[in-house]
């Protein structure tokens, strides 16, 4: 998959390029679980709360997540998310960041996201990887290397 020629869904409703939301230096993708959920809820808001600070350093944030539009939309309007959401519901971006990962809880087992960031340059080339990541700490240490 060629990330400067597919198009996406966001919460807009509308497909885009990434390359639409391209800054300066380039992007940062982090990918969490479930829209609506605790622990994804405090990391959008705190990468909401230091969105401006990205921007500056020459960087956008994009969330991913597979949740559909409406939820994903309710989701960024409920915490009134500044930056754009991407709603990957067909997993391209998923499977092709190899977030999807074998997940355990009550006895069940299921593919669901690893919590991952990624920083990314204009070209799409990988910077930097965090995996399996807290939903709130992480954030800084992405700052601190975008700074």
């Amino acid at each position: 998959m060629n990330l400067k020629q597919e198009k996406f869904l966001f919460t807009d409703g509308e497909e885009h390029l990434i390359s639409d939301f391209q800054k300066e230096k380039g992007y940062i993708f982090y990918f969490f679980p479930k829209a609506a959920t605790a622990g994804c809820a405090l990391e959008t808001v705190a990468y909401n709360r230091y969105y401006q600070k990205f921007l500056t350093a020459g960087y956008n944030v994009i969330g991913i997540s597979r949740d559909n539009l409406k939820k994903q939309t309710k989701f960024q309007q409920d915490h009134a998310v500044e930056f754009p959401m991407l709603c990957d519901v067909d997993e391209r971006l998923c499977k092709m960041f190899d977030v999807l990962k074998q997940k355990k809880m009550f006895n069940n087992v299921y593919m669901g996201i690893e919590r991952s960031t990624f920083l990314l340059n204009n070209d799409f080339e990988i910077i930097e990887v965090w995996r399996k990541v807290a939903p709130v700490e992480h954030i800084k240490t992405v700052l601190s290397a975008v700074l």
